[in-house]
Formats: structure tokens, C-alpha cells, sequence
């Protein structure tokens, strides 16, 4: 494609960020107002325009999906940018540094990355051996200091604790310095370590960070908003004098604050760069001007932002449809019936259609009643692909072949599949290692695990080392097609044979086969990746990165949505206290209400055609009282409300919820149901099954969905549970409806 071509389809405020001549730039994107084709085009336009070298450019973006989608774009453009263009999420660009330069630190090029599921094991191993349980409080406790200190920066030696922040704090930091001790024993590295390792090099080794910066001619940086100072100052770190700084964001899209995002860092830029130019785009093309004017009256409550309205020249559109309800499965049913008219009468596919909320719990009751009416779903944001136990397992071997010292992976493939290994002998062998300070692999195939072990146990564990070494040589041998080595080693370790003894076996093996074909996939379109390459890109996924296609309704998290768009938007459960959150709004105060209400304004923002907006009522047991609309639904100019309520017999409509506590409906054949008969709730007062101390792998019995096996732990006794016959729910582990069974 020629420049000209493309140019053709800027609008003028577009054209203008892409050509401008300013070093430093900050492109102020509205929603749908074009960011990624601008960001696209820019970078196309330094390639072909200005001649500028890809290798000297850096992009860093928000996901890795969105990295892929804006690299194949750019190539078709520019086709001589296909090799030499780095594009990048921040710890992805982190990563790919360290690779390189980490060794100065001692640490090996080779080091492992550890998620959250890995994270929190080795944590909780830690509490356990100081004598604590497994689902201490401790342990979420400690969690949460370890990724505080670190978003400020800290590693325990920089920790003086003089009077206690809060209750524990000397366990944390205790569990916190074992934490570390363990990962520089198994080389390995977490997320936050991926950004403060990078930074510590730039900053301490003045000929890394020069040989790097000469690289560097521009720096470009998309959903700069949500930027975090330890992200800033890696840039800061990177960018030379002459080089060039390209930053788009939306200030009124900041809704990452929780994890170190720093809204003052896009709002004060011109404070670090002097002669800092600044476009505007808010010509929106996505959104219809009835779903924007909403919007904006929305946002416009914030003080904290750089002001501007939202305007499209697509058509008025469709009303926005705001629906309370007299409870949550009375709301989900609404919905599911609406699901089934817009597809029969408007003809739209499932696919166009998704429902966000603000928490993971909330799914339950619309999960019911969409299957009470047959309607494929998939939730995003919960347990992701990476994340299921056979791919953990499968990619266990693959991190051992990488790193012997990853005792995290070691310790979860010791009897997987069966080798008559038990607690005893696993604990026995830890220990050992620890005595004669090595890893687990390294300790099994020593003198010493002759000496100190049942020849059972070690003739079992040498045999699949010998086999894991086998591969780690033919590896060697003939690195490009490492995809089928690997699903040798996994077929001769009798992994496939193992599952089919498992529940849900088939659909397991199905997820084995899957990664390998992801494994293919990446090498056909990464021709000069490695396998350590590609399990970086693994461990570094986010749940966009892992949505699928295919014609079902989608359901996810606001959060999860960022960047994502549809033709048909439901945000469901906007009650106060749950949209926005109580726990924020305590929190928090009027930062965090800002927070929520930008949070808001990305889901209304996400809808294209049509929008609506629903809030249930009732008792909510989160939350701990009844519930009424969210204060977000009149601040966004829609208070024409409409709600059932009984009336002679039958249904008028009101523009005021009246909160009333209610039970937990059953699946209601509400097929017969029009319209205006929506169901009547009796209410009573919540019931409890009474149980609190849930823990991953308990046993599940529900009323409606049978057995199940809890997969994880969320916020106030919220469990994600694995039914054999339904998938993965989300549910309030005190529901009447659910009891815990023998395991």
C-alpha cells in the first residue's frame, strides 16, 4: 500500500498526529476515535516517510494480541518492516532484554518466569514450612505485600519496619525474604521482577544502558494512561536526548490504578518534556451519538482529565435501554430474553453481543439463564487456557527442559503421570535438597538421592530425567522443529494415558493437542523464535490474548474488555455498591469513585449500535444490603428508568427501584413469559449454606450444575468451580444451593 492510500482515510486531527515533526508527542485518543490505526500509521510513516530503520523503533503496547494485530498491519503497509520491529507489551520488551543482559546480575539468560498460580505456591510452600495452613490468611496477606513493595520499588533489604503498617507485617516480610531467597535458588523471576531487574541494569551499568539507547531512535507507547511509574522510568531509562517520545492515551480510560497505574504520568507529561505537543482526537468511529452523549455526560462528573466530548458522524441510534429489576436472576432473565429477540428480530449473531460487569461473581444467575435458553457462552477473565491443569503440567516439563532448577515445576510433574511417589517421599526429598542446597533435579540424580532414598523413588524420577535430557539434546540437535519433540516426550511419559484416567479426560487430551497446535502456530509465524522464546510468550498472556472465535455470547469483566468492541453492549448489575464498588468507594473516596466512574465510561464506550443498562435490586450478599440503581445511570443523563412492580394483579412500570430483599431463584421455563409479566419474587430473607473455609480442589455439589472441583479462591468466600457437565462457574461459596463433598 502507498503512503497516499493510506493517508486518504485519516481525518485531519489524525493526519496531524501521524505527521507532526514534534519530538515528544502526546496523542490524546478518545474512545474509538482511531488510536490503534493512528499509532499503526505513524510508525508506518516513519518506516516509509522518514526512512527511519525498524530496528530503531520501539512500540510498546497493552497486550500481546493487540502487539501481533498491529505488527501484521504495519507489514502489510511497510512489508520491509517484517523483520527487526520490536513491538512489545512492557514485560514482554523486559524479558527480551534480560535475555540479553541479565547475566551482569547473576543470573542465567535461561532464568524462568513465574505467574501467579506459581507465585502463590511458592508463597503458601513457605507459610506451610513456618508451621502456618494452607489457606492462612497469611498467605493472600503476604501476596499482597510482596506486589505492594515491589510496585513502590522494594525488596526486602529495603524494608525497615519500625511500627508495624498493619498486623503481621514482620511475617510478611520474613515469608517475603524466603521468597526471594527461593527464587534466586531456581532462577527464577515474577512479573513485577521483569520491570525492576531491567530498571536496575539501566540504571547501574552505564554501557548496557548506552549500547541500548543507541539502538533507540523512537519510542512509541500505546494506552499510555495506564502507565505505572516503574514503566515511565523505564523509558525515561531508555530514551536518549535526540531520540523521540510518541504517547497515546485517554486519561478518562485510566481504570488500572489498583495495580501502580498513574494517571498524573499522561496528564503532567509536558512537566519532563519541554515543547511536549499535544493532539486531540475525539471524533469517535465507533459508537452511535446517542451511546456517546451518554458517555460523555458521564465522564463529565471527573475533575481529573483533559477536558473533551466525544462526537461521531455516525447516525442518532437506537435509544439507550436502561431496565431495573426485582432481582438477579429476575435481571439475567431479562437479558437472556433480549439476547433471544435481538437475534430473531434484529438478526444478530451471539458473537455481536457481550455482557460486562464489574466482578467475576456476578456471572452465576446469568450463566443459568442462558442455558436456560440454549445460548452459547464463554467467560473471559476467569481460569484462562495457560492456566488449566494439563496445560500447567505440559508446560512444567517444558520449563524443566529450559531451567533444571525450577523446583516450582519440578514438584508438580514428580507423579504426574502416577509413579507411586507420596507426600512422604516428596517432602523427604525436599528437604534433602535444601540440606545440600540443590535443586530437585540436580538432587535426584547425586550420590546423595542413592543414599537417602527407597531405589523405588529414585529409579522412577532418573528414568524421567533421563527422558527429559534425551529431549533437551535433540533439542539441540534440531531446534526448528522442537513441536514435535516435545509431544514425543509427552506421549513416551505416558502423559496422554494418565488423562484419560482423569475426569473430563478427553476434553483434556483435546487442551493437550490444542497447545501443541499453538506451539505450531507461533513457530509458523514467528520463523526465528526459540523455545525459550516461546515460553516467555506463554507466561506472559493476558485474557484478551486467550479469547477464541466463534458464535457465542462473551462475557467478561470491564477490565478484561479494555480495547475490545461490540455491536451489542448489556452492562448488567449497576447497583450501587457493586457499580460502583463499595470496597473502592471505602477505600478509595473520590479518587476511587473517579476510577469507577472511568471504569463506566469504557463500558458504555465498548457498544457500537446498541446499549443497554441494568441494575437488579433485591439483597445482595456481597454487598450486605438491599440494592438500588447505580448512581452512574442518572449521572449519565438516563433516568428514564422502567422496573416492574405489582399492581392489581399485574405489572406497571416505575422509574425508582424499591429494594426489597429476596432468596436466590431457581431456573424459572420462562419461555411462556412475555415482556410484561415479568416473574414475582418472593422475598425472604437470604439463605446460607454456612460455610467459609473453602480451599482450591474441595468437591462441589450443586443443586442445578452436580459435582464439581473448586479451581480458585477470590474475594469474600467467592469460588470458581470446574462442574463436569457445565464448565467453570463462578460462584458466592455461601449459597443455600451448594454443599461440600467427600473428596
Amino acid at each position: 500500500m502507498q503512503y497516499e492510500e493510506f493517508v486518504s482515510s485519516l481525518n485531519d486531527k489524525q493526519l496531524l498526529a501521524v505527521e507532526s515533526n514534534s519530538q515528544y508527542l502526546r496523542i490524546v485518543a478518545g474512545a474509538g476515535s482511531g488510536k490503534t490505526r493512528v499509532l499503526t500509521y505513524r510508525i508506518s510513516y516513519l518506516i516509509s516517510q522518514l526512512k527511519v530503520q525498524p530496528w530503531k523503533i520501539v512500540a510498546i503496547t497493552f497486550t500481546n494480541k493487540v502487539a501481533n494485530e498491529m505488527k501484521n498491519r504495519i507489514i502489510k503497509i511497510v512489508p520491509e518492516a517484517s523483520k527487526d520491529l520490536t513491538i512489545r507489551t512492557f514485560h514482554s520488551f523486559a524479558a527480551f532484554f534480560l535475555r540479553q543482559e541479565i547475566e551482569v546480575l547473576g543470573y542465567p539468560s535461561n532464568f524462568t518466569i513465574l505467574d501467579e498460580e506459581d507465585q502463590t505456591k511458592l508463597v503458601k510452600d513457605i507459610a506451610i514450612s513456618m508451621g502456618y495452613k494452607k489457606n492462612d490468611p497469611i498467605i493472600k496477606k503476604t501476596i499482597k505485600y510482596i506486589s505492594s513493595n515491589k510496585l513502590h520499588e522494594k525488596y526486602p533489604g529495603d524494608i525497615k519496619i519500625i511500627h508495624e503498617k498493619f498486623e503481621d507485617e514482620k511475617v510478611c516480610l520474613e515469608i517475603f525474604e524466603e521468597y526471594e531467597n527461593q527464587k534466586d535458588r531456581q532462577s527464577a523471576l515474577d512479573f513485577d521482577d521483569l520491570l525492576l531487574k531491567t530498571n536496575q541494569i539501566l540504571a547501574s551499568y552505564p554501557m548496557i544502558q548506552a549500547k541500548w539507547r543507541n539502538r533507540i531512535d523512537y519510542i512509541l507507547v500505546d494506552e499510555f494512561q495506564d502507565t505505572n511509574d516503574t514503566e515511565y522510568k523505564m523509558i525515561k531509562y531508555l530514551l536518549k536526548p535526540s531520540a523521540s517520545l510518541y504517547v497515546v492515551g485517554d486519561p478518562d480510560q485510566t481504570i488500572y490504578t489498583w495495580r501502580g497505574a498513574n494517571q498524573n504520568i499522561i496528564l503532567n507529561l509536558s512537566e519532563d518534556f519541554s515543547g511536549l505537543e499535544t493532539v486531540i482526537l475525539n471524533q469517535n468511529y465507533r459508537s452511535t451519538q446517542n451511546i456517546l452523549d451518554s458517555a460523555n455526560k458521564l465522564i463529565g462528573h471527573n475533575k481529573l482529565r483533559v477536558p473533551k466530548d466525544l462526537y461521531t458522524n455516525n447516525i442518532k441510534g437506537h435509544e439507550i435501554v436502561v431496565r431495573g429489576l426485582d432481582s438477579g436472576m429476575g435481571e439475567a432473565n431479562y437479558v437472556a430474553r433480549e439476547i433471544v429477540s435481538l437475534r430473531e428480530t434484529q438478526h444478530y449473531k451471539y458473537s455481536d453481543i457481550v455482557l460486562l460487569y464489574r466482578s467475576n461473581y456476578l456471572t452465576l444467575d446469568f450463566e443459568k439463564a442462558l442455558m436456560a435458553k440454549k445460548i452459547p457462552y464463554v467467560i473471559y477473565g476467569g481460569i484462562k487456557f495457560y492456566q488449566r491443569m494439563e496445560i500447567k503440567d505440559v508446560l512444567a516439563y517444558f520449563r524443566l527442559i529450559n531451567n533444571y532448577k525450577d523446583d516450582i515445576s519440578f514438584e508438580r510433574i514428580i507423579n504426574v503421570p502416577k509413579r507411586g511417589i507420596g507426600e512422604t517421599s516428596i517432602n523427604l526429598i525436599k528437604n534433602n535438597a535444601i540440606e545440600h542446597d540443590l535443586s530437585l533435579y540436580k538432587y535426584i540424580v547425586s550420590d546423595y538421592a542413592l543414599e537417602e532414598l527407597p531405589d523405588r523413588v529414585t529409579n522412577s524420577l532418573r528414568s524421567m530425567i533421563a527422558r527429559i535430557e534425551h529431549t533437551k539434546d535433540e533439542l539441540k540437535e534440531d531446534n526448528e522443529i522442537f513441536a514435535k519433540t516435545l509431544e514425543d516426550l509427552i506421549t513416551d511419559i505416558g502423559y496422554y494415558e494418565y488423562l484419560k484416567t482423569q475426569e473430563e479426560g478427553e476434553d483434556r487430551i483435546d487442551n493437550v493437542k490444542s497447545l501443541f497446535d499453538d506451539l505450531r502456530h507461533y513457530l509458523t509465524n514467528n520463523a526465528d523464535a526459540t523455545f525459550e522464546e516461546y515460553l516467555q510468550n506463554v507466561a506472559l498472556v493476558s485474557a484478551q490474548d486467550d479469547m477464541q472465535d466463534g458464535d457465542h455470547i462473551t462475557l467478561m469483566t470491564v477490565h478484561t474488555a479494555k480495547g475490545l468492541e461490540f455491536p451489542v453492549v448489556f452492562v448488567v448489575r449497576l447497583d450501587q455498591g457493586i457499580f460502583p464498588s463499595n470496597r473502592a468507594l471505602l477505600e478509595g473516596g473520590y479518587m476511587a469513585e473517579e476510577e469507577e466512574r472511568r471504569l463506566a465510561y469504557v463500558a458504555f464506550t465498548r457498544a457500537k449500535e446498541r446499549l443497554y443498562l441494568t441494575f437488579s435490586g433485591g439483597y445482595n450478599y456481597v454487598v450486605g444490603t438491599n440494592l438500588v440503581e447505580s448512581q452512574f445511570i442518572k449521572e449519565s443523563g438516563n433516568s428514564n428508568v422502567s422496573r416492574p412492580t405489582s399492581f392489581n394483579g399485574g405489572y406497571r412500570y416505575q422509574s425508582r427501584p424499591q429494594p426489597k430483599k429476596y432468596m436466590f431463584d431457581d431456573i424459572v421455563d420462562d419461555d411462556k413469559i412475555s415482556f410484561d409479566d415479568e416473574p414475582h419474587v418472593v422475598m425472604e430473607e437470604p439463605k446460607s449454606n454456612n460455610i467459609s473455609n473453602w480451599e482450591v480442589g474441595d468437591i462441589v455439589i450443586h443443586q442445578k450444575f452436580g459435582k464439581g472441583i473448586v479451581k480458585a479462591l477470590e474475594g469474600d468466600n467467592i469460588i470458581v468451580v470446574d462442574f463436569k457437565e457445565h464448565g467453570e462457574k463462578t460462584l458466592l461459596g455461601t449459597h443455600h444451593m451448594i454443599s461440600k463433598g467427600v473428596k
